[in-house]
């Protein structure tokens, strides 16, 4: 049986077609020798350094590689949990595929060796073609998550372009780059849907395998010496899997080195494979050629029976399924004998006795010799690696990609516009003209305000989404080396607070201003706009923080609800403030709706008298706002509360730019 997978396995009988033109221009995505051939150059502090690989890719190696993380114990108390022991490898052009039960590490490894997790917990070495990797090597790999992150109001080919404009440097012509993305896209297949959006829940778009391959082209523009992907099969059917595979084979054929995680392919996926590591709870048990695997665990007296799949006997062995035991075991007494026995460990150790262990020691020494020769990380290194566009271009290529998502999805927007519209229509057809009627007029006009002013708020929490929908997108590209953190939070600041927020307040200014009756001038409407302006961006800013705060929508949104509700209890309309007790009075300080409230009805109760309809009652404005405690004696007082609600709103800013900042953007 393992001379007949072996056979099927022979790289002559796959059927792939490895046909490609050789890449032109600065790095072209196809070549004579891969589809990585060609350049890359990245910026850095001593200018442009030029990477070239051609004829045969990188090699990437991993020597005694142990990775530690911090995990929650109890109390609150952290303590340390190894993942990774000792683990070492060697990765050449091909598909070298990582593979393990749930929980053995095999992510967490393909990580590290992406340069994607803190470096401060993993000992050992990682070299690229017998250098150590870089600084932000992370941003000169191609990293293919597990789950989709392209924009999918964009097409394909939009995307790409997207990922051109970004991670290739200035120097590169704008038409070398539209050949670059026209290369990428046939080199995926992709030129039939290359015109077509991915789509997202309301735009339908390409299919499962031609999203995945969407994905793969972002990281493919750059021709990145690595390729790595994680689980690439995950959510594809058996078909599109085994498709997406057979286009990272044609890759990997073109010298490009391929590295990804998987679980248990079927066998038409895993005889494309040209090297296999089999992890178990952190250590190694195989590392070599994949079509020896099998042979491998036959010398461990397992075999690997016919119509059984090779990687869910891997996974059945390491596991220690009863159902597969050694081929010596021949009744029950003896099956019973070997289901106690630890199979980890023997396997484990198995291994590290094996010939393939002891080629690969010898190989993994000879690179680390040469790398120690060269000094050890005191000797040569490669310089790190920077952003690859300047900060200006990265704010004009994200914002353009900002404002062709707005509008190509409009619906929030559009509904946020709509329900503007509607409740200004309401408001105005129940608060019709006031009377100025000192008796009713007052408790009316604070009335409509108070509305105003929650009408506002809660309009705004359309915003808690924003960062909370495109969260692995942006931490995706922040951390492959898209952009600045501090361009994706400008953005989304002039794309989306500004003009989304914006309109509503107009809409809703224009409608209920003149409906309703109140105070008469343009210089007090204006005023009175600029202070609802003024609550949208204080509580935009708000959703802002929470959503880059709280990742789960339905706890962003109970979370900014509640926030309200204590904001509008403090805001002086439901309560008056003298009689909350001091202990909790300072709590006003806090409310969106105190400020809000405050710079509305000075706006439309100062320098005003208010009398019945026969002159026999008569009051002034400033009867209203001193019963409200509102400030109005000097210049100061009334804009103060102006000046309060921005402040408040660029606090909380710039809360959120460092939450964004701290996110933690590794595993």
């Amino acid at each position: 049986m393992e001379g007949r997978y072996n056979a099927a396995y022979s790289s002559e009988n796959v059927n792939v077609e490895l046909g490609g033109e050789k890449g032109s221009g600065a790095g072209g995505a196809g070549g004579d020798g891969g589809a990585g051939g060609g350049s890359v150059e990245h910026k850095n502090g001593g200018g442009l350094r030029s990477m070239s690989f051609e004829g045969g890719g990188s090699t990437l190696s991993a020597h005694n590689i142990n990775y530690t993380v911090k995990i929650k114990g109890k109390c609150c108390a952290t303590e340390d949990k190894q993942i990774l022991h000792n683990v070492t490898g060697i990765f050449k052009p091909g598909m070298s595929a990582i593979m393990g039960p749930t929980g053995s590490g095999k992510s967490s490894f393909l990580d590290v060796l992406a340069g994607r997790v803190d470096q401060d917990l993993v000992q050992g070495h990682l070299l690229l073609d017998g250098h150590p990797v870089p600084e932000n090597f992370k941003c000169m790999v191609g990293y293919v998550v597990q789950d989709d992150v392209v924009m999918g109001t964009l097409s394909v080919r939009e995307n790409f372009a997207f990922s051109a404009a970004l991670r290739l440097p200035s120097s590169v012509k704008a038409s070398e780059r539209k050949e670059r993305v026209n290369q990428v896209i046939k080199e995926l297949g992709l030129q039939k849907c290359a015109d077509t959006k991915v789509g997202n829940e309301f735009i339908r778009g390409v299919s499962g395998g031609e999203r995945k391959r969407c994905n793969i082209g972002m990281e493919l523009i750059i021709s990145p010496p690595v390729l790595y992907l994680d689980e690439p099969t995950t959510g594809l059917d058996a078909n599109t899997a085994n498709t997406v595979l057979l286009f990272l084979k044609r890759l990997s054929r073109r010298g490009r080195t391929i590295i990804f995680s998987i679980h248990q392919p079927r066998y038409s996926i895993y005889r494309l494979f040209d090297s296999l590591m089999l992890l178990s709870a952190g250590h190694t048990v195989y590392h070599g050629p994949a079509k020896e695997a099998l042979t491998f665990f036959k010398e461990q007296g397992f075999l690997c029976h016919e119509h059984n799949n090779p990687p869910d006997f891997f996974l059945d062995v390491i596991n220690g399924d009863p159902t597969v035991i050694q081929m010596e075991v021949v009744d029950e007494d003896d099956l019973a004998e070997a289901e106690a026995v630890g199979q980890h460990d023997n396997l484990v150790d198995a291994f590290k006795k094996s010939t393939w262990n002891s080629n690969l020691q010898t190989e993994a020494n000879q690179i680390l010799s040469g790398f120690e020769s060269r000094g050890g990380k005191n000797g040569e290194a490669l310089e790190k690696i920077d952003y690859a566009t300047s900060f200006g271009t990265q704010v004009r290529v994200v914002a353009g990609r900002s404002v062709r998502n707005i509008v190509r999805n409009p619906q929030t927007s559009v509904l946020t516009t709509l329900t503007s519209i509607f409740f200004a229509v309401i408001i105005s057809a129940i608060f019709w003209q006031l009377d100025e009627d000192p008796v009713k007029g007052f408790s009316d006009r604070s009335g409509v305000l108070f509305f105003l002013v929650m009408n506002q708020l809660f309009l705004n929490m359309s915003a808690v989404e924003i960062f909370i929908h495109e969260r692995a997108i942006f931490m995706h590209e922040n951390i492959s080396g898209f952009y600045r953190v501090s361009v994706y939070f400008l953005v989304k600041v002039f794309c989306d607070i500004l003009p989304l927020r914006l309109l509503p307040v107009a809409i809703t200014s224009v409608i209920v201003y003149f409906a309703v009756g109140l105070n008469n001038t343009a210089e007090a409407f204006f005023q009175f706009a600029f202070a609802l302006v003024c609550v949208s961006m204080t509580a935009s800013s708000l959703c802002f923080l929470i959503s880059s705060t709280i990742r789960v929508f339905a706890v962003a949104q109970l979370s900014l609800a509640l926030c309200y509700v204590l904001m509008m209890l403090f805001g002086g309309f439901l309560i008056n403030l003298e009689s909350i007790g001091v202990w909790l009075n300072w709590a006003k300080y806090f409310s969106i709706f105190k400020y809000g409230l405050a710079a509305l009805y000075s706006n439309e109760f100062k320098g005003r008298t208010f009398c019945n309809h026969n002159g026999t009652i008569c009051k002034t404005g400033e009867t209203f706002l001193d019963e409200q405690e509102v400030d109005y004696d000097t210049t100061w007082d009334f804009w103060q509360n102006y000046v309060a609600l921005i402040v408040y709103a660029i606090i909380l800013l710039i809360l959120t730019y460092v939450q964004l900042r701290r996110m933690k953007k590794h595993k």
